[in-house]
């Protein structure tokens, strides 16, 4: 048996297929982006009760961040919700008692060490109500609106 030596030819154009084809994939692969909310954007929605259910607009000059509902009760952090999926939502605490909700949208910070990088910020009106007792244990509790106060009017000089 006679081993055959490749031809120097053939190798040749085997190499350069491979440079030019590397090269190619190196010129097509994806730039990458940092993520962070532009100055220029001012994202804004509005919370509204609609019944039981919080309603929220859709999210002007949205950069695409995780949106989630913040509830609370007494100033303390009762639940937080993903809002993306969620432009509406049950009322999530069913028990007497004054609540807010809030939308707040996550701004990114590249920060080092294993913490969470980048925090939420509060994009929308902050929305109270109150939940009442129900009447009879067979009826649904009464949720309520509460309206913020009005400011103060401005002093002239």
């Amino acid at each position: 048996m006679k081993i055959r030596k490749p031809c120097p030819l053939a190798v040749s154009l085997l190499l350069a297929l491979a440079c030019l084809f590397g090269h190619t994939a190196v010129g097509l692969a994806q730039p990458t982006y940092k993520l962070e909310v532009k100055p220029n954007l001012k994202p804004l929605a509005k919370l509204e009760l609609k019944g039981t259910r919080i309603v929220r607009t859709a999210v002007k000059d949205d950069p695409g961040f995780r949106l989630q509902y913040h509830f609370k009760k007494n100033g303390k952090t009762l639940k937080t919700v993903e809002a993306r999926a969620n432009p509406s939502l049950e009322v999530p605490e069913k028990t007497p008692g004054r609540y807010t909700v809030v939308l707040e949208l996550f701004y990114p910070s590249y920060k080092g060490g294993d913490k969470q990088k980048g925090e939420f910020k509060s994009i929308s009106n902050e929305l109270t109500y109150r939940v009442d007792p129900a009447a009879k244990p067979s009826d649904p509790v009464k949720i309520t609106l509460v309206e913020p106060p009005k400011p103060p009017p401005a002093k002239r000089k």
